[in-house]
């Protein structure tokens, strides 16, 4: 990894990494919503570039040969997400003399990467496999959480849906902004009590996601969705001039297994 993201040919020493990679990890983790709903599969490493599916489908004959058949497998690639920062040389010349390391163009460059993993595990990038981008999930419709006791109303409702079709807990919700302060707003008041009570014993968690309109109600039970991890987010060196040119990086791809173990909360309509 060191080679692959030239990491030793910076200029600056392994203090300076350490600070930009605490800096990187944390504001990650602040955006990420997908990992903490989905089962984790990896790091596999850099060179992994596509996990199997678990299906067959027909591949052309080059040659007829009676009574045999080439399948290919399915696969799902791995998505490289990337996005490339720099910090000027004075901010390193202040950390070296024993000031503090302005980190903050490395924290926004995490933050667009870690949006974008978001929004390609819980959206999907065309191909079905976003969390909440399969036609075959349930769908309920939110109400206006404003309304006293309505969070608490749909997330319990939703929950409904999993648990009439099988679809055994424990529970989480993924949650826009505005709904997910809602629901901390009428849980923290009591409001709808004690069906707010009701839905804490069903809901381990609830996490919001800067890429969702609405949101989701999921089980976490296992099996049903699959993030699988290449590379992990990493820092990397590019070259510098009269600043220094880096990039966080990481590859990802996300696998929809079971579509019905996800209720799609659909956003109310105004």
């Amino acid at each position: 990894m060191e080679s692959l993201h030239r990491r030793e040919a910076a200029p600056f020493s392994d203090r300076v990494w350490h600070e930009i990679d605490e800096a990187v990890r944390k504001a990650a983790v602040h955006i990420l919503a997908g990992r903490r709903v989905a089962d984790f599969d990896g790091p596999k490493g850099w060179d992994h570039v596509a996990s199997r599916l678990g299906t067959l489908r027909p591949a052309p004959l080059m040659t007829a040969s009676s009574g045999a058949r080439m399948s290919v497998p399915d696969i799902a690639l791995l998505t490289e997400i990337r996005s490339d920062f720099s910090i000027p040389w004075a901010v390193i010349e202040t950390f070296e003399r024993g000031g503090p390391l302005d980190t903050d163009s490395a924290e926004e460059a995490a933050r667009q990467v870690a949006e974008a993993e978001d929004r390609l595990v819980l959206l999907g990038a065309g191909d079905g496999h976003g969390l909440l981008s399969s036609k075959e999930s349930p769908r309920t419709a939110l109400g206006d959480w404003s309304e006293p006791g309505r969070a608490v109303t749909d997330l319990l409702g939703a929950v409904e849906v999993l648990d009439l079709a099988g679809v055994a807990g424990p529970y989480a919700a993924v949650l826009d902004p505005a709904h997910y302060y809602e629901y901390w707003k009428a849980s923290t008041t009591g409001s709808g009590y004690p069906a707010s009570k009701q839905l804490r014993e069903r809901m381990e968690a609830v996490h919001r996601s800067h890429v969702l309109t609405g949101g989701a109600v999921v089980s976490l039970r296992g099996g049903d969705f699959i993030i699988t991890v290449g590379g992990d987010l990493t820092v990397g060196y590019r070259w510098h001039d009269e600043v220094i040119h880096l990039f966080c990086v990481e590859t990802v791809a996300s696998r929809l297994i079971q579509p019905d173990a996800v209720c799609v909360l659909s956003p109310l309509v105004r």
